[in-house]
């Protein structure tokens, strides 16, 4: 006879909520299929290529501000219904559509980036990534970024699903043409020594 293991039910986007508003320090937290995670001090490498990056993002977003660059501290949900179970905060995000001041979150990528970190990995390139591939119709573009290795796996939505692109040269281009965007990854490490490692 075989015994089920009771885990407790997914942890909602509502109560998530109030969780967030019990707590009292700086930590940063995000909801991944049901379960509150609490997001690590990001390394000195880890910021400098969010800040590359987001800066030639920002340069590139079109002037009549219908997207824009949000960097780590806003939410991605399918929705505002908050019985969903995923609210991630992606490293960098790009979204479009109209801004509504009030809300703490968007549901309208059109590109989410994740820069690797050892203790965030696993959820980076599994469960998050599944959401961010098989919930949001908006999504063009994920990009990984590892920090210990010239490393970054780009997923293009294509008419099948999504192609995968492995870049791992100074002169590869991350290119991402929903944006019509480019930048060689020296570009993006630049100041990072991630191949000391």
């Amino acid at each position: 006879m075989s015994e089920a293991l009771a885990l407790p039910p997914p942890v909602t986007i509502a109560a998530f909520d109030r969780f967030l508003a019990t707590q009292r320090d700086d930590t940063a937290w995000e909801l991944v299929a049901g379960q509150v995670e609490a997001m690590t001090n990001p390394t000195l490498d880890h910021a400098e290529i969010v800040d590359n990056l987001g800066t030639a993002l920002r340069a590139a977003m079109p002037a009549d501000r219908s997207c824009r660059v949000a960097r780590g501290d806003v939410r991605l949900q399918l929705s505002d219904d908050v019985r969903g179970i995923y609210a991630p905060l992606p490293d960098l995000m790009v979204w479009c559509g109209p801004k509504i001041g009030a809300r703490n979150f968007v549901t309208t990528p059109l590109i989410v980036i994740e820069v690797l970190s050892p203790s965030s990995m696993d959820s980076d390139r599994g469960a998050k990534l599944r959401f961010y591939k098989t919930g949001l119709q908006t999504m063009r573009h994920i990009v990984l970024i590892y920090q210990d290795q010239m490393r970054v796996e780009v997923y293009n939505r294509v008419a099948s699903g999504w192609d995968l692109f492995t870049l791992t040269k100074p002169d590869d281009l991350l290119m991402l043409p929903a944006l019509l965007f480019e930048l060689p990854l020296a570009a993006l490490y630049a100041g990072v020594d991630a191949g000391a490692r």
